[in-house]
Parts: C-alpha cells; sequence; structure tokens
C-alpha cells in the first residue's frame, strides 16, 4: 500500500473527504491542492464524448485522459475508473488494471462493485491490484 493510500485510510471517521473527477491536466492542476482524491472517471464517455452511456468507452481512450490528468496530480490520490467492458473476467481485470496503472502511475483503479463482480474485485485485491 502507497503512502497515499495509507494516509486516506487513516481518515475514516476522522476526516469527511473531497473528491472530484478531472478529464484533463489544466483542471487537476487547479483541484489537486483542494482535493484528497481525483478520479478519472467513465464519466467522460458523456460529458466529453456525447456518448449515451459509459459502456462504450474503451480503455485507450480513459488512459490517454489519466495521462494528462496524472501531470496535474501533486498530492492527491488519484484514481482511473476502468471502463465497464475491460473487467469482464478476473485475468482480463487484473491485466488491464495493471496496464492502466503502468500507463499513467495512478495510485489505483474503479471498478462498479456488485454481486457479479465480487469475485473479479477479490481476483484484483489478491493480485497486489489497488481497487
Amino acid at each position: 500500500m502507497n503512502k497515499k493510500i495509507k494516509k486516506f485510510v487513516n481518515y475514516k471517521n476522522k476526516k469527511k473527504i473531497v473528491s472530484l473527477t478531472a478529464y484533463s491536466k489544466n483542471i487537476s492542476l487547479i483541484i489537486d491542492e483542494f482535493c484528497d482524491l481525483v478520479l478519472v472517471g467513465d464519466s467522460l464517455a458523456n460529458v466529453l464524448y456525447g456518448m449515451k452511456t459509459t459502456h462504450e468507452l474503451n480503455l485507450n481512450t480513459i488512459i490517454g485522459h489519466a495521462q494528462s490528468v496524472k501531470k496535474g496530480i501533486k498530492k492527491s490520490l488519484f484514481i482511473v475508473d476502468m471502463p465497464k467492458n475491460s473487467y469482464k473476467t478476473s485475468k482480463q481485470a487484473i491485466k488491464n488494471a495493471k496496464t492502466i496503472i503502468k500507463k499513467t502511475g495512478c495510485d489505483g483503479v474503479k471498478i462498479e462493485n456488485n454481486t457479479v463482480n465480487l469475485n473479479i474485485l477479490k481476483s484484483m485485491c489478491n493480485s497486489k491490484i489497488n481497487v
């Protein structure tokens, strides 16, 4: 667990957190000093690309935005949302999460948590992926 994650976990029951979404360096430069967590969310599919759902977003698009956002992050925990179709199986989820972390330098990734994804989430944690 890296220092930023340890610090963030220590906030539990002690401090309210501030979390905002960014899709580019210029926004992350502005919000970083005020946030505990900055997320590159799959909502960029709707907000920037006009897609009807976030399900259309691909891995390379979110990685490109995350690389931009990373350039403006100095103190915040940096998390990248994994697009819906990038974690259909545990093997795919682990491979794609490692790709996101390697290419973006993020502190962790986010997936939708539900009963369908529970085993995928467990596999990612067992593979030492911050999720």
